[in-house]
């Protein structure tokens, strides 16, 4: 069975919020799955020779989702290794699997994947990230190639220095943020490893600065079995958006449960996630919740 998390690697990702775990798939397990991605995605050469429609695999284009029809790529996503990882990182057992995405990238295309310091939760939870067992959940990035600085690693900030920021500030500018941007650490790995890190993690997409390159990866959501708020596929992935916000502050308290908020009384319920939900949805009335929680 592939290696699971070390000891530093699971007190990385519960102070700095992730983490790179190396050599968790076998060169066979990589080597097949890239094979089961090329059958959707152009290659890299194929890019670089021009032809290709580049709307098609555009960042923002739709990507392929789990299930697949190749099953290398299915048994990645449910593999004992990510089970036994998510276990040990989420401190529970009772899991689900909630998300399995294949993403490819591309050097010398218009759009450069330049992003903003953002973190994720906005697509996965409906509400927002509580830091206790039981109420996180967990996303990795299973990498097919070998990905480095110049093939657009993922930059990842520290969770200790981003303590002080509003819960509900899910992106932050160049400019007014710029600290931050000089601390950001590229998530390195090569082909087979996994980067593992939390939806409170300020993290961003950079550019590719090497021509004829492609970077392949499987993007993989895993959380507590109880925690029924945090999705990807379903109404979660709503989140960011002005229709779901105009719903919500006009919606009862039980059509939100039934889309999966917490009921009143749950214990996912604090000070904190009262006073987050608030400042993520001003014009929700709160009320029923904050009355059951005290």
């Amino acid at each position: 069975m592939a290696p699971t998390a070390s000891a530093d690697a699971r007190e990385r990702w519960h102070t700095d919020g992730w983490c790179v775990l190396e050599d968790v798939f076998t060169p066979h397990e990589v080597d097949t799955a890239v094979e089961a991605v090329e059958a959707l995605f152009p290659s890299a050469a194929e890019v670089a020779a021009g032809g290709v429609n580049e709307a098609a695999i555009a960042w923002g284009a739709p990507k392929p989702t789990f299930p697949f029809d190749a099953g290398a790529l299915n048994r990645l996503v449910v593999h004992e290794a990510l089970v036994d990882l998510a276990g040990e990182l989420l401190g529970t057992d009772d899991l689900r699997c909630y998300q399995g995405m294949v993403s490819a990238k591309y050097s010398g295309l218009r759009e450069e994947y330049e992003q903003f310091l953002h973190v994720d939760y906005g697509n996965h939870t409906l509400v927002v990230p509580r830091d206790e067992p039981g109420y996180q959940h967990l996303e990795l990035f299973v990498y097919l190639s070998d990905v480095t600085e110049e093939t657009g690693a993922t930059r990842m900030v520290p969770r200790g220095l981003t303590a002080g920021i509003p819960v509900e500030r899910a992106y932050l500018g160049f400019e007014e943020y710029a600290h931050l941007y000089a601390a950001e650490v590229p998530a390195t790995g090569k082909a087979g490893s996994v980067l593992a890190y939390r939806s409170d993690v300020y993290h961003r997409g950079t550019a590719f600065t090497v021509p004829g390159a492609a970077r392949y990866l499987l993007v993989v959501g895993y959380r507590p079995a109880g925690a029924e708020w945090i999705g990807h596929h379903s109404w979660p992935v709503a989140g960011e958006s002005g229709a779901w916000h105009r719903f919500v502050s006009r919606a009862s308290v039980r059509q939100l449960t039934v889309l999966g908020f917490p009921e009143p009384g749950h214990p996912y319920w604090t000070a904190g996630t009262l006073a987050g939900v608030g400042a993520r949805y001003p014009g929700l009335d709160l009320g029923p919740w904050a009355a059951a929680a005290r």
